[in-house]
């Protein structure tokens, strides 16, 4: 029974409450494009009030509050953008600008411009809210990457169905 024991009571110590970490690339390359009017004063996916005229964005997969520096490559320039928003769903396309930001870029009449994005910084983790998993053996490390299943069978449970 111990041994059995032992490797649950090992894979749930490693299941804690501290900061989850995202890996993030240091940047990326690709099309800007931007969004304006028709959005102006509709709700983001973040929840919030999507304002044309703030240094807002959209990105695919970057947490919400997450600071981005874009540049445009083809002329000098750069805007520092807050990620609120989901987007671009052209495939194409990395980064949906606000109206405020493309005009700082000097994109608004041509709609796109090539650019890098550079993540200079995260928005902080509600411990409350998040846990990380950390494992050495593959057997868990699979299991850390499916936590639902792990959730779902009763192992760790907050006593709500």
């Amino acid at each position: 029974m111990r041994r059995s024991v032992l490797p649950l009571a090992c894979f749930c110590g490693l299941w804690t409450g501290a900061s989850a970490q995202s890996v993030q690339p240091p940047s990326e390359r690709g099309i800007a494009s931007w969004y304006g009017a028709p959005y102006h004063g509709q709700p983001s996916a973040s929840g919030e009030i999507y304002d044309q005229e703030k240094l807002t964005a959209a990105h695919r997969t970057l947490p919400f509050g997450t600071r981005v520096r874009v540049r445009r490559l083809d002329r000098d320039g750069s805007v520092v953008v807050r990620i609120n928003d989901r987007g671009p769903f052209v495939k194409s396309r990395i980064i949906d600008l606000s109206h405020a930001a493309a005009a700082r870029l000097g994109i608004t009449g041509d709609g796109v411009a090539p650019v890098t994005l550079e993540v200079v910084e995260t928005p902080p983790v509600d411990p409350q809210n998040s846990f990380s998993v950390a494992s050495s053996r593959k057997r868990d490390r699979v299991r850390a990457s499916q936590p639902n299943r792990v959730l779902n069978a009763g192992v760790l449970s907050d006593g709500v169905h």
